[in-house]
């Protein structure tokens, strides 16, 4: 790989390899891919449609006579362009349902591990098919939907539609005449071999305990007619800084696993805290609560005895009232009687009547 300096730095996301910071054994997954699709490539014009970081995209460009990546993703695209430089190589942001391409420019197209995140799958596949020449060869992998690793691991959350094998099968059909389907296994491999092996040789495999539908992703050659595959197996084989960097993210994860269990007893404590706070909050409520209950039960017991006075007062202030009210009536049926009465006693010819009647002198 002719990797640049200055490129700019990437987040991993877990779904593109970035340089440095994908793991070496996910790293492997998408290397050995690439190599299964070199041989194909021999001075061919080649397209590498998901190029993501552009590494896999180079690595065809030491044999092919053109390779172009795409991705739709832009910070992908330029840290392609800054850390891939090659004369027969370039990249372009684009969509692989609208491959911005004339008919026929290509020979070969590698779609490795984006199918499956995309919903139109046969649009991909019609625009794939529509940039290959008439004997062009596409090379795909995408994951087995009943994969046994689905087991240990969580759903995905950037795929949309994963295939089985029949699936693939009869969706490549339908835009190749011809198609073979690989497995790509995951292995726990032992390796012996020589201190300082010269050249490569056949890899004896002692035993194999993979079955097809234990595969974990599927890769498919398609075209108009069969393409020359060998039949030999192509292992991608880490040594043992693969196992390190696995116990080292083993580690991380242990470490990480802690680290939440404290923040976890933490914030158990601090919840303890506040339900005590809380509940002592609570508590001098109900008491405040209580007391405001018995000042109003005082309250409503005063105003019950002032209004118990009253309604005696105003018992009282009726008796007397109706007392007055027979005296006001008797006074005014005794009017016209007392009036007779004064005039007969007070009258003067009365009066002058009784002198001479009693000869006052």
């Amino acid at each position: 790989m002719s990797c640049a300096d200055g490129a700019p730095e990437l987040a991993f996301t877990g779904e593109r390899v970035v340089p440095g910071k994908t793991p070496p054994f996910l790293v492997l997954e998408h290397l050995v891919r690439y190599r299964f699709a070199a041989p194909f490539s021999d001075g061919l014009r080649v397209l590498d449609v998901g190029c993501g970081t552009g590494y896999g995209a180079d690595m065809l460009a030491n044999t092919a006579s053109l390779t172009i990546g795409v991705d739709s993703d832009p910070e992908a695209i330029r840290y392609a362009r800054r850390a891939y430089r090659r004369k027969n190589l370039g990249y372009a942001l684009a969509d692989c349902r609208d491959l911005p391409f004339r008919d026929r420019s290509f020979e070969l197209a590698v779609f490795f591990e984006v199918m499956e995140h995309i919903h139109e799958q046969d649009r991909c596949l019609d625009e794939l098919r529509r940039v290959l020449s008439p004997d062009g060869i596409l090379i795909l992998s995408t994951p087995n939907a009943l994969r046994s690793t689905k087991v240990i691991e969580e759903e995905n959350p950037f795929h949309h539609k994963e295939l089985n094998e029949d699936e693939l099968r009869e969706l490549l059909r339908r835009h190749f005449n011809h198609v073979q389907l690989f497995y790509q296994f995951e292995l726990c491999a032992v390796s012996i071999q020589s201190p300082t092996p010269e050249t490569i040789g056949p890899v004896e495999v002692v035993e194999d305990f993979s079955a097809p539908s234990a595969a974990k992703y599927f890769i498919a050659v398609c075209g108009a007619r069969p393409a020359m595959v060998s039949r030999h197996r192509s292992l991608g084989v880490g040594g043992i800084e693969h196992q390190i960097a696995i116990i080292q993210d083993l580690r991380q994860a242990q470490k990480e696993i802690i680290a939440l269990l404290h923040q976890r007893e933490e914030n158990e404590r601090e919840y303890a805290r506040n339900l005590a706070a809380h509940r002592k909050e609570i508590e001098a409520l109900l008491r405040q609560r209580e007391e405001n209950e018995r000042e109003y039960a005082r309250n409503l017991a005063a105003h019950a005895e002032v209004i118990r006075q009253l309604e005696e007062r105003s018992t009282r202030l009726e008796g007397q009232c109706a007392v007055q009210r027979t005296e006001l009536d008797w006074l005014y049926r005794w009017i016209p009687v007392n009036k007779l009465a004064r005039k007969f006693l007070f009258g003067r010819s009365l009066r002058r009547r009784l002198m001479s009647i009693f000869r006052f002198p």
